[in-house]
């Protein structure tokens, strides 16, 4: 059994979830969609003012040891 894997990177709202479902509904069966939506460092210590100043797309943002 061969396996292919996908990655797709982009932006905030760039559209990569849009076509990670593009690509499972194009393939017959066995596709997986890891997301990565739901895993960012809990700010809520922050101001409202600093949350807005905080770049979302910076590794850093994201709760996963990289």
């Amino acid at each position: 059994m061969s396996v292919l894997t996908i990655g797709i990177a982009g932006g905030s709202g760039s559209g990569k979830t849009t076509i990670a479902r593009k690509v499972a509904e194009a393939i017959p069966r066995g596709v997986t969609i890891l997301e990565h939506d739901c895993y960012y460092r809990d700010r809520q210590d922050l101001t409202y003012e600093e949350r807005c100043q905080l770049n979302f797309d910076h590794p850093d943002a994201l709760e996963t040891e990289l």
